[in-house]
């Protein structure tokens, strides 16, 4: 959930802490998330980094939703698995997949609509993420 982003990482060794903010620009819909990780990189070695390639990411993400009628509020653990691709010394690509676990979820009608509703509760959720990067 951490939708459309951009954030910053700060590394220490073979750890980051990262920090991001999203949005998803929908026509009635507002929709808002933050992040916090931690990033542990393993496995493997690249010419073009002193970073090792794998990683795994633990954190925290909360999100936001509104529409006309309710406003969502989720906080989720996030555990992925991923791998960093370099294409320069500057410039890479990031994929990872794994899992949400919701915390916490809080709901707020605010115009009760007439249609049916569909709530299920789901105990977790596929977590899939692509990242530009850029090394300062």
């Amino acid at each position: 959930m951490e939708l459309l982003n951009a954030g910053v990482r700060f590394q220490y060794k073979q750890a980051q802490l990262g920090i991001s903010v999203g949005t998803l620009p929908l026509k009635d819909e507002i929709s808002f998330s933050v992040s916090g990780d931690l990033y542990y990189h393993f496995g493997g070695l690249s010419g073009l980094s002193e970073r090792r390639p794998w990683y795994g990411k633990i954190g925290l993400n909360y999100f936001r939703d509104e529409t006309k009628e309710m406003i969502d509020k989720y906080l989720f653990l996030n555990m992925r698995i991923g791998r960093d691709f370099n294409i320069s010394k500057k410039f890479g690509i990031g994929l990872d997949g794994g899992i949400l676990i919701p915390i916490q979820h809080d709901e707020v009608e605010k115009n009760p609509s007439d249609a049916w509703d569909l709530n299920i509760d789901i105990p977790i959720w596929p977590s899939i993420g692509i990242v530009l990067f850029y090394r300062i």
